[in-house]
Formats: structure tokens, C-alpha cells, sequence
């Protein structure tokens, strides 16, 4: 690849163990842009390298499929938006609210022994059940108060039993020598592993994009799962999203993370429900798992089942800490993979005071690795025959993040020329939605999502794959011009 030292080294560390040789055909280039994301870690550098390493691997399967090799680029400013994108996320010029994840619970708080916790209550449920815990209103100053009545290891330990999000914060060091921080570290950032014997999968080539004809039933929630779908189905991959109707949901997110999609309720653990996805799984590529530990097991989805059902089946497990270790089913978000894994220590070095990476970087970050992931699955699957199972956490990016901050750029901040260049405009049932356009550019088959955004459920009555879409050659985006009229509802700090 075309890149600086730093970027060949992370792309050379997240492709190792996959296994898998790339098309020498299909160049990769990362063009140089500045970042805007004001941190010494490395964070565009990483975005750039997942993007492309996931477009070598998309471009491999292309020339496995009749289409040729293919020059790839990635400018590295855009890139670094996609690790913000529901930041960039508008509805008919309006900016998506996603304040549920500015909620005070969400926050640094000092302990009664001098350290740290944070504390993650995007969701009500997980939000009540800190502030009873805690015995307090959700105002800041009555968190603060209340949090110092506690040691940090006992927030940890007890709030954690409940099934509630929170983790100290912690440097690099500890992390590394924690038995959390030293089970994952044994193990690659993406784990790729062949759990069941089939013949090699031939691939149909009467093809136009690398992925067509793939298809993808996935069971995720905010943010990284959806994030590996949306991936793919940018490429042509068949994507249906399932989701529980009643469970809890942040609807900007759905949204933005449902591009390319159908978007069904299926409640997995009804037998009617259960017999839709029985019958969709007959026909399945890949399969992503990305809800609370065990859900989809219960529910009758383990991987010995779904494998004894579907041969040559990839599926793909993520989760906040990994699946080794004494955390393995631990829940977690975004912030916590930061905190407990020292990412953002070395973020707030030097500053006044702790402070998160200003993106979402373990969340879509690890979507990118899923995403990749599934590609070289699918590569050797048609290589070497069988079932595969993808493993992707959001500690594992975080830690393998934590060797790589040596950023000392100036950042540029994001200008309405920025907008106008890398946001895209599509007609969708929820209007004009306006996005971040596709990163990754091929030399011949184009990145995008055929199938706009939409309502989460609104495909339940249609339920079924949909070649048809994914196999368009037509743009169905166009450049933005929300940025162009007077009123722009945009707010600059909407991350995080």
C-alpha cells in the first residue's frame, strides 16, 4: 500500500493473521488529507488503513468474481469523518438528535479513592439503574456527589454484577496487566476462525459489484454491528437488518447505520418470528451476532446451531471486551472501551482534565475491522471451503489503538467546503437524507448504498432478499446541497 510508515504498520497488524493474499493487481493509496480530530492518537491514520484494507480484500473478491483488478483510494480527512458520521447525519437539512448520548450519566466521575469511573446510561434501563444504584437524580453535581461515597473498584465490581455499564479508568499499563487487558491481548484485533469443514463456496461472476449476491442477516444494535453491514452492503452485499420491536433503540442511529438495508422487526425469540429467520438463514452468506452476550444462543442461534443448519455460513460475534477473560460477558459501550483499556489516558495527556477521543473510534472503528473480517471470510471460504467465525470487540480496537499515538498534526476543523465535498444528498422514505459520502473509491465499481435509510421496521411486511437493488450500476447520491441555503441546522460538538 501507498502510505506512511505508521499506516503500513497498522495495516500490516490488522491483515496478518486474517490469512489471506490480497490482489497485488488492485493498489491501494491513502491520500494525505489532514485530520480534524484533535487527539495524539492516531485516529484518521487507523480509519484510512480499515477502510483500506476492507477495500483490498472487497476489490480481491471482485477479481475472484470476473471483474477485474482495480486501483483503491482513501482520502484520510474523510475517512476520519466516518468514525463521527451520525455527527454528519441530516433529515431534510436537520441535523439527527442524538442527545440520549450526551445524557449527565454519561460522564468522568472521581471516586472516594482518588480514581476515576465512567459511567454509560444512553439507554433508560441502563441510565435508572445507575442513578438507583446511586441513589441520585440525574444531574451532574448529584452523580458527582454520590460517586465519591464509593471506592472505584467497588462501582466496577457492583454496578457490573447488575448487568449496568461502568469501568475505571485506567493507563495502558494497568489495562496490560489486568486478566481482561491480558486475555485479549493474546488474541489478533480480528479473529478469524474456521469452525466447520465444506466444500470451497464457487462464486457466480455475471457480477457488476464485488459483493453482489452476497447476503447478510444481521442482529445488532448502536453502533459497530450495523456498522459492518452498512459496510458491506456499500460493496452490493443483500443486507437485512432485524431488530426487536420493543427493546430499547436510538432511532438517529438506526437510521444512520441502516443504509443499504431492509429494516425488519423480528422478535427471535417468538416461534413465528423464529421460523422467518430459520427460512432466511437457508439462504444466508453471513450471519452477524451482534446483540447482548448469549441473546441469540437462548433464542436458539448458537453457532453449533446455525452451522448444523447452514453450511459454509460466516458468522460474525462482537461485543465491548472481547470473548476471553473474566469480562467476556460483560456489557459495554464505546466510552468504556476507551476508559478501561488507557485510550483515554493517552488522549488526556496534558490536558486539565479526562476527555474522550472527540469520535465514536472503537464503535465504527470496529464495524470497519468486522467488515473486513467478513471479506477475508469470504475469501477463504472460496479458497479453502467451510464455516468461519469472525470475532471483533471494542477493547481490542481501543488496545490495539493504544500502541499507535504518535499523531502531533495541528487538526484542520471541518469547514462547509468539507461538507459540500464529502457529504452526499438521497431521496429516501424519510425525505432528503444527507450523509458521508461512501470513503473507499475504486477505479471501475463504485461504493454506495442502493437502498436508502428508512424507519426501523419499515420492511417487515417485505421480507425477503433483494437482488435487484444491489445489482444497480446507477449513483443513487448525489452531491450535497443542503449546506448551500441559508439556514443550516448543524451543530459542530454533536460528537462525542
Amino acid at each position: 500500500m501507498h502510505g506512511t510508515e505508521t499506516q503500513r504498520q497498522i495495516f500490516d497488524e490488522i491483515t496478518r493473521p486474517l490469512g489471506v493474499d490480497f490482489d497485488t493487481g488492485s493498489p491501494l493509496e491513502i491520500i494525505q488529507e489532514p485530520g480534524y480530530i484533535d487527539s495524539p492518537v492516531a485516529t484518521h491514520d487507523f480509519a484510512a488503513v480499515a477502510l483500506g484494507a476492507f477495500g483490498k480484500a472487497t476489490a480481491t473478491i471482485g477479481k475472484m468474481r470476473g471483474l477485474g483488478s482495480q486501483s483503491i483510494s482513501v482520502d484520510r480527512r474523510h475517512a476520519g469523518l466516518v468514525l463521527n458520521s451520525i455527527a454528519y447525519h441530516f433529515q431534510e437539512g436537520w441535523q439527527l438528535d442524538i442527545s440520549p448520548v450526551h445524557t449527565p450519566v454519561n460522564n468522568f466521575f472521581s471516586t472516594k479513592d482518588g480514581r476515576h469511573v465512567m459511567y454509560n446510561g444512553a439507554y433508560p434501563h441502563l441510565r435508572e439503574g445507575i442513578l438507583n444504584f446511586l441513589n441520585c437524580i440525574g444531574e451532574h453535581d448529584s452523580i458527582a456527589d454520590a460517586t465519591r461515597c464509593y471506592d472505584a473498584q467497588d462501582l466496577e465490581n457492583q454496578l457490573s454484577a447488575l448487568g449496568l455499564c461502568t469501568t475505571i479508568v485506567r493507563d495502558p499499563e494497568e489495562w496490560l496487566a489486568h486478566p481482561q487487558g491480558k486475555a485479549i491481548a493474546a488474541a489478533p484485533v480480528i479473529e478469524l476462525t474456521k469452525i466447520a469443514d465444506g466444500p470451497p463456496e464457487s462464486f457466480l461472476e455475471d457480477v457488476s459489484r464485488p459483493l453482489e449476491n452476497i447476503r447478510v442477516l444481521e442482529f445488532a444494535r448502536v453502533l459497530a454491528g450495523p456498522t459492518i453491514g452498512r459496510s458491506l452492503a456499500e460493496q452490493g452485499a443483500d443486507v437485512i437488518h432485524g431488530r426487536h420491536p420493543y427493546l430499547d433503540h436510538i432511532f438517529p442511529f438506526e437510521v444512520e447505520t441502516g443504509w443499504g438495508k431492509k429494516a425488519a422487526y423480528l422478535d427471535y425469540q417468538s416461534e413465528y418470528d423464529r421460523s422467518l429467520i430459520l427460512h432466511l438463514l437457508e439462504t444466508t452468506d453471513v450471519f452477524i451476532d451482534g446483540l447482548r452476550h448469549g441473546a441469540m444462543a437462548s433464542a436458539g442461534f448458537s453457532i453449533e446451531e446455525l452451522t448444523r443448519r447452514k453450511k459454509n455460513l460466516i458468522i460474525v460475534q462482537l461485543d465491548c471486551y472481547g470473548f476471553q477473560g473474566p469480562w467476556a460477558e460483560r456489557r459495554g459501550w464505546e466510552q468504556l472501551a476507551q476508559s478501561c483499556t488507557g485510550l483515554a489516558n493517552i488522549h488526556s495527556a496534558n490536558k486539565e482534565r479526562l476527555s474522550l477521543i472527540p469520535a465514536y473510534f472503537n464503535d465504527y472503528g470496529t464495524g470497519l475491522l468486522g467488515a473486513l473480517g467478513v471479506t477475508a471470510a469470504i475469501i477463504r471460504r472460496a479458497r479453502e471451503g467451510g464455516s468461519w467465525l469472525v470475532r471483533v470487540a471494542l477493547a481490542k480496537t481501543a488496545t490495539l489503538a493504544t500502541r499507535y499515538h504518535n499523531n502531533i498534526e495541528s487538526p484542520v476543523p471541518i469547514t462547509q467546503a468539507d461538507l459540500e465535498k464529502y457529504l452526499v444528498d438521497q431521496d429516501s422514505p424519510l425525505g432528503v437524507l444527507t450523509r458521508v459520502a461512501p470513503p473507499i473509491q475504486f477505479e471501475r465499481t463504485r461504493s454506495m448504498s442502493a437502498k436508502a435509510a428508512t424507519a426501523p421496521g419499515s420492511d417487515t411486511l417485505n421480507l425477503g432478499w433483494d437482488t435487484d437493488s444491489s445489482s444497480t450500476t446507477q449513483l443513487p447520491h448525489r452531491p450535497t446541497e443542503i449546506f448551500k441555503l441559508k439556514q443550516v441546522h448543524w451543530k459542530a460538538n454533536q460528537s462525542l
